[in-house]
């Protein structure tokens, strides 16, 4: 009696790649989504997009050899990560080693692709192999793998020798691993380095660490003409001493960072920060930045009549704003971004009116409701993506980075981190954060 082998559904596999190189391009934009919460992409885009990889791995071999391995091939980085996901979950080992030959033969193409879907595998054994290739791999794809073995809270090697890019995620790494003066020392002395890229790694983790140092560098950047880094406006807008945050609503004055002041006000919870907001709702070019910033404090509802739909297509035909630039989802924070709309200004104001008195100066808010280590942790599942990262950054710094929530990694290893919010917090939620 012969045995009839399954039928290899091509046409089916084929669907699955497709479907899954779509959907992966949706849930990479979704996890910095001004509009959805984490609950939602995880049963949404993330769910079924999970399912099409399953699917790929279950097709096993044949699905690898016809469709996969030519995918790393691809021009298109999501296509080329679906790939490397699928192949490197699979038990097969010549999948891992067509990654690996990949990676090294067109590093500069196939490395955005490959890198990303290593920092969302949790395999120690494959980041132990990816590791033992870093020595011949570009600068940029060594700094790339040491970032995923960071994300998955995996150890470094004791010795790490690189570019600056490199040495900057062996910094951000720091705070995974037991504190020692030798790590204090290594920020202390990159605080003061001619490389950007290592100063402002140096500048987070210091931050997180209660750094003197640190805290005295961010203040100058804050007030510096130059670029401050997001992760300083946003640490002084939410640990700062009072001069700091007077200094941060000053600088609302000054029309280059003024955007990046606003977003960072949204997270202080003060009612400081909303008063100081209030009238720039009337501001064309940033009252909707500022309702929201203005909402995320108070409680206002970001509906009608406070918030009113676009002009109509004809109305809005003359002034058709340029497509938004694209985001560089390796940065740690999101830069602002809100939901379309108009202000009503009067109607806020009148909402206010009714509203104030109910907050204090001494109380931070979240929503209208005093902010808590409870209410922090709630919020990490029902603010919008786009703000989670900041929630998460908070998080970090009053835990003196002994908690970080990577925002960029599937929503199971998100939670999965996040556990111990409310008891780690709770017990240092009135410490003092900056120095």
């Amino acid at each position: 009696m012969t045995i009839r082998r399954p039928t290899v559904r091509w046409e089916l596999l084929e669907h699955h790649l497709e479907e899954a190189e779509f959907l992966w391009t949706q849930w990479e934009q979704a996890l910095w989504s001004p509009e959805l919460t984490l609950p939602e992409v995880s049963q949404g885009d993330e769910g079924r997009l999970l399912a099409h990889l399953d699917a790929l791995v279950l097709g096993g071999p044949p699905a690898a050899q016809r469709f996969l391995m030519p995918a790393l091939a691809s021009e298109e980085p999501a296509r080329i990560a679906v790939a490397t996901w699928v192949l490197l979950a699979s038990e097969d080992t010549s999948g891992h080693e067509a990654v690996f030959k990949c990676l090294e033969a067109t590093p500069e193409e196939a490395g955005p692709g490959i890198l990303r879907a290593l920092e969302l595998l949790a395999r120690d054994d494959l980041h132990a192999a990816f590791l033992k290739r870093l020595p011949g791999l570009p600068p940029e794809v060594q700094a790339g793998i040491i970032r995923a073995r960071r994300l998955q809270r995996l150890a470094l090697p004791d010795t790490l020798n690189g570019d600056d890019a490199l040495q900057a995620e062996v910094l951000r790494a720091l705070p995974f691993v037991p504190r020692t003066a030798l790590g204090d020392t290594q920020v202390k002395r990159a605080l003061g380095h001619d490389s950007a890229v290592l100063r402002d790694a140096a500048l987070e983790v210091g931050m997180m660490f209660g750094s003197r140092d640190a805290w005295m560098l961010a203040r100058e950047r804050a007030l510096s003409q130059e670029p401050s880094p997001r992760t300083v406006l946003l640490s002084l807008a939410v640990a700062g001493d009072s001069k700091d945050f007077a200094d941060l609503v000053g600088r609302l004055a000054d029309e280059d960072v003024r955007e990046e002041v606003i977003w960072a006000l949204g997270f202080s919870g003060k009612l400081a920060a909303a008063e100081a907001l209030l009238p720039l709702l009337h501001d064309e070019d940033h009252g909707l930045l500022a309702a929201s910033s203005f909402a995320a404090i108070t409680g206002l509802p970001l509906a009608p009549p406070f918030i009113l739909e676009e002009l109509s297509e004809e109305d809005s035909a003359e002034e058709e704003e340029e497509a938004p630039a694209p985001e560089d989802f390796r940065e740690m924070l999101p830069g602002p971004r809100v939901l379309p709309g108009r202000v009503d200004a009067h109607a806020v104001e009148h909402w206010w009116a009714g509203r104030r008195a109910s907050l204090t100066q001494t109380e931070r808010y979240l929503r209208g409701v005093r902010l808590t280590a409870e209410g922090l942790a709630t919020a990490l599942e029902t603010e919008p993506m786009r703000r989670r990262p900041a929630l998460a950054w908070e998080v970090a710094l009053r835990s003196g980075g002994a908690l970080f929530i990577e925002p960029r990694l599937w929503s199971q290893s998100q939670r999965q981190q996040a556990r111990t919010v409310v008891a780690q917090l709770t017990r240092g939620w009135n410490r003092p954060q900056s120095r």
